[in-house]
């Protein structure tokens, strides 16, 4: 009996540790998602700024943020093929969300421009932009679809 409550239990501790396994990944999963669409929703508003979505993006913190963009998502190599990496982003997206004091560099698309900054910088930005963004009240946030069928609730700012 005892040789076979052992083996019971080691069965029990690793089915625990796989569980524990997928909700770590689930965990990490849910936020970088979170900070990919805040980064979507502050980037290139055309709403924000007299319908010209270039003077939203190319103004403050959501400039360093374009600048982010496309430090992780336009690489290219030396003979300008595309990067595609998913660890790479998987990685400098994990930095911003925890603001690390890492330095990167951060170049426009026509070369004229070079900023280093840290992803604490970045966060930072981010949180302002999207506090920007939250800022007046004047959002909807929808909850569920279903069919067709779209519940709305009104935010309003509070002072």
């Amino acid at each position: 009996v005892a040789g076979r409550l052992l083996e019971q239990l080691d069965f029990a501790y690793q089915h625990h540790d796989a569980v524990h396994r997928e909700l770590a990944k689930e965990i990490q999963s849910g936020r970088l998602f979170r900070l990919l669409c805040k980064l979507n929703m502050i980037l290139e508003r055309p709403d924000r700024h007299n319908n010209d979505a270039n003077a939203w993006s190319e103004t403050g913190d959501r400039y360093l943020l374009k600048l982010y963009r496309d430090y992780v998502f336009h690489q290219c190599a030396d003979d300008e093929t595309p990067v595609v990496d998913f660890g790479g982003i998987v990685q400098s997206l994990n930095k911003l969300d925890v603001g690390t004091n890492e330095k990167i560099t951060l170049m426009s698309r026509d070369e004229q421009t070079i900023l280093i900054v840290t992803y604490a910088d970045l966060k930072a930005c981010a949180e302002r932009s999207f506090g920007e963004l939250l800022q007046d009240g004047n959002y909807t946030q929808q909850r569920g679809m279903n069919a067709g069928y779209i519940e709305h609730t009104q935010f309003t700012a509070l002072d």
